[in-house]
């Protein structure tokens, strides 16, 4: 997480005590101008790989998230069980809430959630390191089946290149910094946030304009009786990312919704391309085994399986209906319904 503790302990550059199964020669940890301590790319690292697989140092699982006395008491007895290496690799993460309770400090510095909707949350020796970026070049996940955190390329890193997630997307800039500025005590310099005054008034206005499409497509009256207009704010979203570069889990999250939308209203043909699309960004960011790609794979070849098939049949197609032979942009007119 942000603003790493400067001094440098013998950070390990292999495999470390503490579950950390990625080569090493893809990164290395130095000080990042600004923000004390991150990775920094020492190759070129291609979009879907594996740039870092890890353990938790100490998790909250059992913690109370109501009382900070009785949780700085549960996290001491947590952090007594920890060896000593471990216990010092916790306690050099940065604590942007240095008050007289440094545990529970650093794990809200720090902690990352065991999954979607789960409250309890991970503290890692590596992965906390990572700093943020509006535009981030990895996504960072936690894989049940094999109980670790993940993080992968999504963007092409160049050697030289810091390595850096996302802790909050979306909204305008200012938006953006009032938040990170609130949680996590730092003034966001990333690319995105650092462009020139005219090119981040424009980014500023799409980041905007995606809150509302977003708004429109999540809503479930809207997705029933105008498919259209909600498929139409889909392409829109879709171009406003890539302007943006954006490459992270909002692209699956998006294909999902068109996959559903279509889904719901019988066309098979566009919703068996959509799960593909969903199977394949979802696989570049959290890798072949993880839980939502393996549970969606299925609907690539059966998307009328899914729970949310045949609501109407305003748009009946059957799902060998996928045109072959056409260009690209031919294909994307299809796609995307614009000739209707």
């Amino acid at each position: 997480m942000p603003r790493s503790r400067p001094t440098e302990p013998d950070w390990p550059t292999s495999t470390s005590q503490n579950g950390e199964d990625t080569p090493s020669s893809l990164w290395e940890i130095a000080p990042i101008p600004g923000k004390g301590l991150g990775l920094i790319a020492t190759r070129d690292i291609t979009p879907g790989t594996l740039v870092l697989s890890e353990v938790p140092l100490l998790t909250t699982e059992g913690v109370t998230t109501i009382d900070l006395e009785v949780a700085e008491t549960q996290l001491r007895k947590k952090f007594s069980s920890l060896s000593l290496s471990s216990q010092k690799a916790f306690m050099a993460l940065y604590n942007n809430y240095p008050d007289d309770k440094p545990l529970s400090g650093i794990v809200r510095s720090n902690g990352y959630p065991l999954g979607p909707g789960v409250e309890a949350g991970g503290v890692y020796e590596t992965i906390s390191r990572i700093n943020h970026s509006c535009c981030p070049n990895v996504v960072q996940a936690w894989n049940p089946l094999v109980e670790k955190e993940t993080v992968f390329a999504v963007r092409t890193i160049p050697a030289g290149t810091e390595i850096c997630t996302a802790y909050h997307v979306g909204g305008p800039s200012s938006e953006r910094q009032k938040i990170l500025k609130m949680y996590f005590g730092f003034d966001c310099t990333c690319a995105l946030c650092s462009l020139p005054e005219e090119k981040l008034k424009a980014s500023d206005e799409r980041m905007v304009e995606a809150e509302e499409l977003d708004e429109t497509i999540g809503d479930s009256k809207k997705v029933r009786f105008h498919a259209d207009e909600v498929l139409a704010c889909c392409h829109r979203l879709s171009k406003i990312y890539e302007e943006e570069g954006f490459k992270d889990d909002r692209l699956s999250r998006l294909y999902f919704d068109c996959f559903q939308v279509c889904n719901m209203h019988g066309d098979l043909a566009r919703a068996r391309v959509f799960a593909r699309q969903y199977c394949s960004a979802k696989k570049m960011a959290a890798g072949d085994d993880c839980i939502a790609y393996l549970e969606m794979k299925p609907f690539v070849k059966n998307p009328q399986k899914h729970d949310s098939f045949g609501v109407t049949e305003k748009w009946k197609a059957r799902a060998e209906g996928v045109p072959k032979g056409l260009g690209r942009r031919d294909f994307e007119r299809w796609l995307w319904r614009e000739e209707a």
